[in-house]
């Protein structure tokens, strides 16, 4: 049998796994012993993914669709060459902002660097991410708070941390590995508490549970940060030295008082426990994904979450940090490396410094890089069906079952002037 080593590509974590295979059939999964994110153990998901790659195999040559509907397949060659002069065509007639690509965090980060590179760089074209519908908010988040998109943690962190607190998060069955971390955590007395309205597996399985009111996260972020502040729970040292505004932030909060508990759905008694379990901790970390992601008033949520850990000084230490969790394999590669929402490997569009160092890294000029960000997917949709955009570009996702409004991706997909996927 040959064993190849690959990526599991349904969560976040990027567990590898060992594929052998027999005849072009995989025979047997075994996860990869000594790789630092899962070190020979798999979820259920990994361990069955020969099912997702096995149970159907297309023929693996473009194809090309006739005017009757149907398709006839072509070489490599010719494919890549009618695609590529549909593209200029497209260009020369209507410009480079009628061009417009959709990716996902299922691409490798070398894909997703040549997909950014190929739609921003040369075509000046639009490009975003199905991780849009999922971590747009924790991007703009972490960019307001740090100045970056990178979530400042390793899965290391969560074995280190004495107080683990899980904000909208379902590791249980969502990152079932991550799970296993923390079930590996060894600390004496540590606490794993789920802030969750559903009484989720990983709420049943926490130390303590907050069934806050759904739509309540931010209110309770900003009183447990009020009352941290009314107790002196601070790290007086830690904000002084790293952090930027805290007067104006700790005013701001003066207006959501422990009084105002009961619109959490939670006691004042279970804030005052929560904010005790905060301050009693020597290395408290925060976790949070989809719950707080895709919740309400997002990017507020998240920075709340952010601020704790600053003013706590539970940050840039073994074990703390506020920390997302995403939901797809590469999810920061399309963050990072798609040429999306900023420069390749961070840095925003009108800082001269970082496009020189990137133009020399790329070898490029740094006057062929993008000036503004793209376009976000719901834009992008929405000026095709304005007639706006006129060819797209789908890579590696199913826009058509994951658009939270199918129909508009229907009716924007009949009034494309050249459209093209790779799956």
């Amino acid at each position: 049998m040959k064993k190849t080593q690959s990526t599991c590509n349904y969560c976040a974590l990027a567990c590898n796994l060992d594929f052998y295979t027999e005849n072009e059939e995989i025979v047997k999964i075994i996860p990869t012993p000594g790789y630092p994110v899962n070190d020979g153990f798999s979820c259920i998901k990994g361990l069955r993914l020969n099912r997702q790659h096995q149970e159907f195999k297309p023929d693996p040559r473009p194809r090309i669709k006739q005017e009757d509907g149907s398709f006839t397949y072509v070489t490599w060659e010719d494919g890549l060459k009618d695609t590529a002069a549909r593209l200029k065509e497209i260009r020369a007639k209507y410009g480079p902002e009628s061009i417009a690509g959709i990716s996902t965090g299922q691409l490798t980060m070398e894909e997703m660097a040549l997909f950014g590179h190929v739609m921003r760089t040369y075509l000046k074209g639009n490009v975003d991410g199905n991780t849009r519908l999922c971590m747009a908010t924790s991007v703009v988040a972490h960019k307001q708070a740090f100045g970056f998109d990178a979530p400042p943690y390793t899965l290391k962190d969560v074995e280190l941390s004495d107080t683990i607190i899980l904000i909208g998060a379902n590791p249980v069955v969502a990152h079932p590995v991550f799970w296993g971390r923390i079930r590996a955590n060894k600390i004496a007395g540590k606490k794993v508490i789920a802030i969750d309205p559903r009484m989720s597996e990983t709420a049943k399985k926490a130390d303590i549970h907050y069934k806050l009111k759904a739509k309540a996260d931010l209110k309770l972020m900003y009183i447990l940060a009020n009352l941290l502040i009314e107790k002196g729970w601070l790290d007086e040292k830690y904000i002084e030295a790293h952090t930027q505004k805290f007067a104006e932030y700790q005013a701001f909060l003066k207006d959501y008082p422990l009084s105002r508990a009961n619109e959490t759905g939670l006691t004042e008694g279970d804030i005052e426990e929560l904010a005790q379990l905060i301050h009693a901790g020597k290395n408290v970390s925060f976790w949070w994904t989809m719950g707080v992601n895709q919740g309400y008033e997002a990017v507020r949520t998240a920075q709340a979450i952010i601020n704790l850990a600053l003013m706590t000084g539970n940050m840039g230490r073994p074990g703390t940090g506020a920390n997302s969790l995403t939901g797809q394999c590469n999810a920061m590669g399309s963050r990072l490396f798609s040429n999306t929402t900023g420069l390749y490997g961070g840095g925003e569009y009108d800082n001269q410094t970082r496009r020189e160092i990137v133009g020399t890294a790329l070898g490029i000029e740094p006057s062929w890089l993008p000036e503004k960000p793209t376009l976000p997917y719901n834009v992008i949709i929405e000026k095709i069906n304005a007639g706006e955009i006129k060819a797209l570009w789908v890579a590696a996702t199913n826009p058509i079952h994951s658009w939270t409004n199918s129909d508009t991706f229907k009716e924007a997909m009949s009034k494309l002037e050249f459209s093209f996927v790779k799956l």
